[in-house]
């Protein structure tokens, strides 16, 4: 069979029950077939090539068969409307697939497709059921995405995140619409954002107050949102009635990993969960100061030529009934080994075994130049180290999945982080064989405050023969206490991966009481950059050994 021609119709209207018009480009067979429509529906302008040609090809996509289209969701770009984060994408995105299925070139079966934002409308059209809907494809992203960027009640406040996405990807077309946009003042903050994240407090945020004092991120910053509307956009708990078939994607250096597992573990319908060394800003194989193979082609155990080819996979099972090529629903690629592996399931169970690793000191573990050591034993007598946090000197984000201006996501080196006197660094004899972790890996942290808000950052990094000591994954918690300097056990995760560290190497975990500015931080008098700028240098204590023996656990597959 030939190559196929694609016809290209630019701002499609799609006219809604209320009167507003979506608009959308379709690319599509230049032939008088029907066939299958794959759609994605995103705030950030459908012109742009990299929805094009970059996540994914839709001109291989139009020649394997489907009509593709892209939407700009309504108040975004060509579309009529006001934008609000997530409040419309429900009922928007039934209205839309079921316009997509009446189509003259369209077949009556629609797919979803995309990723971030775009994976969110994919789950908020799902929960509405609209029966042309066939499948979807939600790629690093998450059924609460306004959890993500706030951080639920009690959590820390991933501040940053929500600060780069309104002023980074969202500021500047809503400002040309309502006819606000100054030019010179908007690129000031726009190309300094990342100096900008270190402005609070959070809540009155000044290059938002001074380019669009209304904007809705002072709602989201200074909590008010109805009850009602969050119940409407967190679709977590709706995700369990959905039985659309989902092909799930993350990253290990995604900053949206936890969210894209635990919708997948939650979903209902048929599912396939598909996770690279990938970022949120690429599926290269490129994770900061680390390159993976057989990560942007000849991706899997099938090896698929890449993303693009797993997505029309997927679509052709449930779109056109092929056969699936993929055997089991869980593709991990397997950090340090170089390779993919499938699995029947996630969390993996079989053959995976936890282990308990103890963090031991005298109290000095300050620095990697400490006493702080990982042993398989805990120490009978318990021990204190004094964590220091200055919040004018914040321990600075670095690498993981970071999600914010100024900031790579992935692996890099930490030596110097793990210089200061303000992080505790515990560090494992060299390990006498491979070590592979394969999970979710916890931590139970025995620790007091100073104030009536405790905030540890946890990290886990491989050191290598040259000493250079690689971030594997990272979290930040905070806990609510009742006492000052009353010791509290934190049971938390750190997060999940797949990592062989190599025989020869150490593994090490440090703590610090900051990630900044990727979270608020804390002034150690109840409050946090967030909502105050006035704070104090203070003292936490991590407990190690005796009935406060603070621990790691691993998953390891042997």
């Amino acid at each position: 069979m030939g190559e196929i021609g694609i016809r290209v119709e630019k701002n499609v209207p799609c006219s809604l029950a209320d009167g507003t018009v979506l608009r959308s480009d379709v690319y599509h067979p230049d032939d008088e077939e029907s066939y299958p429509v794959l759609m994605i529906r995103l705030p950030y302008d459908k012109e742009t090539p990299r929805y094009y040609d970059e996540y994914l090809e839709v001109p291989r996509m139009v020649q394997a068969g489907y009509v593709v289209i892209l939407q700009d969701v309504r108040g975004r770009f060509a579309s009529e409307g006001d934008f609000f984060p997530f409040i419309h994408e429900r009922r928007d995105g039934y209205e839309a697939v079921e316009w997509a299925a009446k189509l003259p070139y369209s077949n009556g079966k629609v797919g979803l497709f995309g990723m971030s934002y775009h994976g969110y409308t994919q789950f908020a059209a799902a929960v509405e059921r609209p029966p042309s809907l066939k499948a979807i494809a939600p790629v690093m992203t998450g059924a609460d995405l306004m959890g993500s960027f706030l951080g639920s009640e009690g959590e820390p406040h991933p501040v940053a995140k929500l600060e780069t996405w309104v002023l980074g990807s969202m500021l500047e077309d809503q400002l040309k619409r309502e006819g606000n946009f100054d030019k010179r003042k908007f690129h000031y903050y726009f190309e300094n954002m990342a100096e900008w994240l270190v402005d609070a407090p959070a809540d009155e945020w000044k290059p938002i107050k001074d380019l669009d004092p209304g904007s809705y991120y002072f709602d989201f910053m200074q909590g008010r949102l109805a009850k009602t509307f969050k119940d409407h956009v967190n679709l977590k708990g709706k995700l369990s009635e959905v039985d659309i078939p989902a092909l799930f994607i993350g990253g290990w250096f995604d900053g949206l990993l936890a969210p894209t597992l635990e919708a997948y573990q939650t979903y209902k319908g048929k599912k396939m969960l598909w996770i690279g060394p990938w970022t949120h800003e690429e599926m290269t194989g490129r994770c900061g100061e680390r390159f993976f193979n057989h990560a942007a082609s000849s991706i899997g155990v099938d090896k698929s030529l890449d993303p693009t080819e797993i997505h029309i996979k997927w679509f052709d099972k449930w779109l056109k009934e092929k056969p699936m090529p993929f055997e089991k629903p869980v593709h991990l690629y397997l950090m340090g080994q170089d390779r993919w592996e499938t699995f029947e399931e996630w969390p993996i169970q079989t053959g995976v075994k936890s282990r308990e690793v103890y963090l031991q000191s005298q109290g000095m573990s300050q620095s990697r130049n400490g006493d702080g050591k990982l042993t398989y034993q805990p120490d009978t007598t318990e021990t204190k180290s004094a964590l220091k946090l200055d919040p004018n000197h914040p321990v600075p984000t670095r690498g993981g999945g970071t999600l914010i201006a100024g900031h790579a996501s992935g692996m890099f080196d930490m030596s110097d982080i793990q210089d200061r006197e303000d992080v505790l660094v515990y560090t494992s004899m060299e390990l006498e064989e491979d070590l592979p972790l394969l999970g979710s890996i916890k931590a139970s942290i025995w620790a007091s405050s100073p104030s009536e808000l405790l905030d540890i950052s946890l990290r886990l990094s491989e050191v290598d023969s040259q000493g250079r000591s690689y971030n594997i994954i990272d979290s930040f918690h905070r806990k609510k206490v009742e006492k000052e300097y009353h010791p509290v056990s934190l049971e938390v995760e750190i997060g999940s991966t797949a990592y062989t560290l190599k025989k020869g190497h150490r593994i090490r975990l440090d703590i610090a009481a900051s990630n900044a500015p990727l979270y608020d931080i804390n002034l150690n008098n109840g409050t946090t950059t967030k909502t105050h700028t006035e704070g104090k240098s203070a003292v936490e204590y991590i407990y190690q050994g005796g009935d406060k023996a603070s621990k790691l656990v691993l998953p390891m597959t042997r």
